[in-house]
């Protein structure tokens, strides 16, 4: 799989589950300014906060096939892996899938992330391992402190300034 990093502001995703696992996918899309829809017959508490603060839409029901029209990226996370597997064979060639249950199944997975500042650092084991993928993640992002975070937002700033005086 080819890393990516998406902007995803202001774009529809869809979360099937309610789940803990729904609830991790869902905060990253989140903190990332997606609009958000959840369908799922029932929501755990994380989620329904969410959700009571108007944070997310919910729809308290069993995924359709109409639901999955609209989205951009589509994450299947029930506790149903037929479920999971029925989304990813219908979702249309220009969306985004990803399947909790089976990663072969969708055509994205979620490495795990941690953003500082302008840094973003993502590992992958592509599956074979997403405990060790977030051991490795928080050992390299444990060498850089405050002081190189600054230095990138500084040289984020003098590029800025380059590209406005090329203009």
């Amino acid at each position: 799989m080819l890393p990516l990093h998406i902007n995803v502001a202001d774009r529809q995703v869809l979360i099937i589950g309610g789940g803990k696992i729904a609830y991790r996918r869902l905060l990253l899309f989140l903190e990332e300014g997606a609009n958000i829809s959840v369908i799922s017959p029932e929501i755990n508490k994380d989620i329904e906060d969410l959700y009571q603060k108007r944070q997310i839409s919910w729809q308290q029901k069993k995924v359709e096939l109409s639901d999955l029209q609209h989205a951009f990226i589509i994450v299947a996370a029930t506790n149903d892996p037929a479920i999971n597997e029925w989304v990813a064979a219908n979702v249309n060639e220009f969306q985004l899938v990803n399947v909790a249950s089976n990663m072969t199944k969708g055509n994205f997975i979620v490495p795990k992330s941690v953003k500082k500042g302008r840094l973003s650092i993502s590992v992958s084991t592509n599956g074979a391992s997403p405990r060790r993928a977030k051991e490795i993640c928080e050992q390299l992002s444990s060498q850089f402190d405050e002081e190189y975070i600054k230095e990138l937002d500084r040289l984020y700033e003098l590029r800025q300034q380059n590209k406005a005086t090329k203009k």
